[in-house]
């Protein structure tokens, strides 16, 4: 059992606690874990740190995507300046 009342809290129960991940990104909603694509527990299925880094992973590929549009306008206005000359 799991319980978060902060942002930063969590309240763990011991059978959580006797696994083999302790770390408090497994916990905490939100925060994203640096072992995350190494980890080999069997804890990760119920891990916090996995929707944190998924979270994170669709809002990089979100501006990255208009980042992309932002250039591709830039290019193709840089390009019909140039043709026009």
């Amino acid at each position: 059992m799991v319980e978060q009342p902060g942002a930063k809290t969590a309240i763990v129960s011991s059978k959580e606690l006797g696994t083999n991940c302790w770390s408090s990104f497994r916990f905490i909603r939100g925060l994203r874990c640096p072992r995350v694509f190494q980890c080999k527990y069997p804890e990760k299925k119920t891990c916090k740190a996995v929707q944190a880094e998924l979270a994170y992973l669709r809002e990089h590929s979100k501006q990255l995507i208009e980042e992309i549009k932002t250039n591709a306008k830039a290019s193709i206005k840089q390009l019909e300046n140039d043709l026009k000359k």
